[in-house]
């Protein structure tokens, strides 16, 4: 942490008091309760509050840059200021009916931070994941081409991220050495066949060929980290999404990988069917594009999952697990191998399509 308490109640409605927002003038902070995520290098709090009339409301107050850096070692240097960009610039009003931000996002600065205050999503993020719900979520996603599309010059604002899928490669060494000590720790060494892990070091190898194919892929505005922790559907099937301090430009195909490799990861339910997954995303982004661009979502997809999926699980997930994360939970830990190792597997399912020749 930054060293010092999170903001109190009455430091909070001080802040708002400061500023204008949706918030109404006289706004009493009754309780603020910390939501911060566990990897998260933001301070996230809960706010409840009540208007001078007594009307309750429920807001979320994010400030980036008030954690600590976790195992993910994010070496983004825009990363604490990027979603603060993000909510002050004209992006979020482009998106299409059928995606949407937080209501009422503001940013505000306090002692040289930014402070993002929105309206509280808890029930709408609340609602259960399942394989319908994605069907809904790959539609929607592909929506995310529209703003681009609408203003080219869009996407070149220098704040937004780029090669997001290949934001985790200083973890391929780890990876590389985690592979390798597999055979050597007996909790560890059933995770994955010799076959296997020799398919996984080479994938791990091929992080600059899978990166120089993703750039020659047509770009979308991507979210950076559509997981089903980041994002709800409302009651109108609107997809919401939070956290978008990995805004950027990406290759299509991008935020739909990211989103299923962490789909069982961040509480979804059933199955998946991938491949009818990305056949309905490739359809509803080449309606909007005006051509085909099944193939190339195909291998913006599997290059996320052999890339960003791959980085993170092999290189801080295999690290935590030998450093002893959950030893002290067999459930927790059994869940976290379980993960590393499906989401591997799944992986390796589309390293052909990502041009990779990984047999295993």
């Amino acid at each position: 942490m930054t060293g010092h308490a999170l903001p109190d109640a009455e430091t909070v409605e001080a802040v708002l008091a400061s500023h204008e927002g949706a918030w109404e003038a006289g706004t009493k902070v009754l309780s603020v309760r910390d939501l911060s995520p566990g990897l998260g290098q933001a301070a996230v709090l809960g706010v409840s509050a009540a208007a001078p009339d007594g009307r309750r409301s429920g807001w979320i107050v994010k400030i980036p840059g008030w954690g600590h850096r976790s195992l993910l070692d994010s070496r983004d240097s825009q990363l604490d200021r990027r979603e603060a960009h993000f909510f002050s610039s004209g992006i979020p009003a482009l998106l299409p009916p059928g995606l949407a931000v937080p209501q009422d996002a503001t940013v505000v600065g306090h002692r040289g931070l930014d402070w993002i205050v929105m309206r509280d999503l808890g029930p709408v993020l609340g609602r259960p994941w399942t394989p319908a719900a994605a069907t809904t979520t790959a539609l929607r996603a592909a929506l995310l081409y529209v703003p681009g599309a609408r203003d080219p010059g869009l996407l070149d604002v220098p704040w937004l991220e780029r090669e997001g899928h290949a934001a985790y490669t200083h973890h391929i060494p780890a990876g590389h050495d985690n592979l390798d000590a597999l055979a050597h720790e007996p909790r560890l060494k059933a995770l994955f066949t010799h076959e296997q892990v020799h398919a996984l070091h080479t994938c791990l190898d091929a992080a600059t060929e899978l990166t120089s194919r993703a750039a020659t892929l047509p770009t979308t505005l991507v979210h950076g980290d559509l997981t089903p922790r980041n994002a709800g559907l409302d009651a109108d099937h609107t997809l919401v999404l939070i956290d978008w301090e990995h805004v950027g430009v990406g290759p299509v195909g991008f935020d739909l990988g990211t989103f299923v490799s962490l789909y069982r990861t961040f509480g979804g339910h059933g199955e998946l069917d991938e491949p009818a997954l990305l056949e309905t995303y490739g359809r509803a982004l080449g309606d909007l594009a005006g051509a085909d661009s099944r193939h190339a979502a195909a291998v913006g997809f599997a290059t996320v999952h052999l890339t960003w999926g791959l980085h993170l699980r092999l290189g801080p997930g295999l690290t935590a697990v030998r450093q002893g994360l959950h030893s002290d939970n067999p459930g927790e830990l059994a869940r976290h191998l379980d993960d590393i190792r499906s989401g591997c597997l799944r992986a390796l399912a589309w390293a052909s399509v990502a041009g990779v020749a990984a047999g295993h």
